[in-house]
């Protein structure tokens, strides 16, 4: 199949395939999270140990990075959003410039969160808030959640379209398994925030 090519199908088809990449997302970060990750610890821990300690430097880049693109590249990025009636299921309200503008903002503030949070806040910030770091985790896991409707519009319709040249094969994919990353680490992160005391998952 071309890329951009799922936008041709039917509605209905569209709406099934969007529903099986955000259900596939949820299936390979759990089998990360329960499967890969402890296996990975037992059978490479020095790997393991050494990804854990680069987590919050890169995660911290990468989204205050991508956060400030909302801004410098507006366009760009506002063009990556779905359009209206995208699926046959999306109707949220708001402009893409609005929810370009809004996502930029958290990306920044989740990303300095995590690292204020790791790096260790000055003693009365740390006093007033002690998960600071895992409270940004949190936030940015469901901030991830939030813009995968956009990645995979990107996918199922060639955008970002005018504003930049196609994104061949790999690089979606790699995209994929980048989301079940950052998915994976701020849910390991976070996961006390968004469960509360007693972990569901190990």
């Amino acid at each position: 199949m071309p890329l951009g090519a799922v936008q041709q199908l039917p509605t209905a088809l569209q709406g099934l395939i969007f529903i099986s990449i955000f259900a596939a997302l949820a299936v390979c970060t759990y089998l990360n999270v329960t499967v890969v990750g402890p296996a990975l610890a037992a059978a490479v821990p020095a790997v393991h140990a050494a990804l854990l300690a680069a987590r919050v430097p890169l995660c911290s880049a990468l989204f205050f990075v991508v956060g400030v693109a909302h801004f410098t590249a507006h366009e760009t990025i506002a063009s990556m959003y779905p359009k209206p009636g995208t699926w046959g299921l999306w109707y949220l309200p708001g402009s893409a410039s609005f929810h370009t503008n809004w996502t930029g903002v958290a990306e920044v503030a989740g990303a300095l969160g995590l690292a204020l949070g790791a790096a260790g806040v000055p003693t009365f910030l740390h006093a007033a808030f002690p998960q600071l770091g895992a409270v940004s985790a949190a936030a940015l896991f469901l901030l991830t959640i939030a813009a995968s409707p956009a990645n995979i519009y990107m996918f199922t319709h060639n955008a970002p379209g005018p504003e930049g040249a196609a994104v061949p094969w790999p690089l979606h994919l790699l995209r994929f398994f980048m989301q079940v990353a950052l998915l994976t680490a701020f849910w390991d992160m976070g996961r006390g925030v968004l469960l509360g005391p007693v972990p569901l998952l190990p």
